[in-house]
């Protein structure tokens, strides 16, 4: 990472000091060490605001030789590290501004989220499976059952929802979040109102062949009702992939 270059001097390779501090946790050690000179590891694991002792340990030897102990046994930064601190200084990591989410954008997501609700594959899966007139077996019946009115509606609309949000508005606001579901839930109302009073509907029949042969079931699944799970797990899907992001930045800490 560094070499001696002319007059004494020590030359950076940026690259490589860039892969280093390129985690949240391992900046904060460099700057805090540069403030205060010296800490105990207690105290600067809670200065990081690191709640897991693997990983922050994990992050101290990744620092390498950009930190030190000193005779206290307290952690210092090296000569190396203190560049690195100047380094941070002079190039801060630029955070995006967070802004309200337009309701042009909110409307266009939701939208999104809508289309998406509409096109759920377990359902068109059921449409090409009843056109072949094929007999399901049961694990397949109940595969269709849970992707139709269970998995797909409850996260992917609202997984897709939630990163278009935060990415257009850089905002974990609950007000930005719940817009474009707002949306999704009066667009489906409205389409299944309009359904309801035109007695339009697309209602698909599996059959079930029972065990040896003998017998069987059907199971109507219509559209309606794939829609009207979708309008009522509209909200739930942004509210798993927000707690999702919130886990996975806790345990990166």
């Amino acid at each position: 990472m560094w070499a001696k270059g002319r007059k004494g001097l020590m030359s950076v390779d940026f690259s490589s000091l860039n892969n280093v501090l390129k985690h949240p946790i391992r900046r904060r050690i460099v700057v805090a060490l540069s403030e205060r000179e010296n800490m105990s590891y207690v105290d600067l694991m809670n200065l990081v605001e690191a709640t897991n002792t693997g990983k922050f340990n994990y992050h101290l030897k990744i620092l390498g030789d950009l930190i030190e102990k000193n005779q206290d046994g307290k952690y210092v930064l090296t000569e190396k590290g203190r560049l690195a601190a100047q380094f941070l200084q002079k190039f801060p990591e630029k955070e995006s501004p967070k802004t309200a989410l337009q309701m042009a954008d909110a409307v266009l997501i939701g939208f999104a989220g809508c289309a998406l609700a509409v096109a759920n594959p377990g359902f068109w899966v059921s449409i090409f499976v009843a056109a072949l007139n094929v007999n399901v077996t049961r694990p397949l019946l109940i595969f269709i059952i849970l992707l139709d009115l269970i998995l797909f509606p409850l996260i992917l609309p609202g997984s897709v929802m939630w990163l278009l949000t935060v990415r257009r508005a850089h905002s974990h606001d609950p007000y930005d979040l719940f817009k474009p579901p707002f949306v999704t839930f009066i667009l489906l109302l409205l389409l299944l109102v309009i359904m309801f009073f035109s007695g339009a509907d697309l209602t698909v029949t599996i059959v079930e062949t029972h065990m040896a042969g003998y017998g069987y079931s059907e199971l109507h699944v219509g559209l309606t009702t794939i829609l009207l799970f979708s309008l009522v797990l509209s909200f739930f899907g942004v509210v798993i992939a927000e707690s999702a992001s919130r886990i996975r930045k806790r345990l990166t800490r």
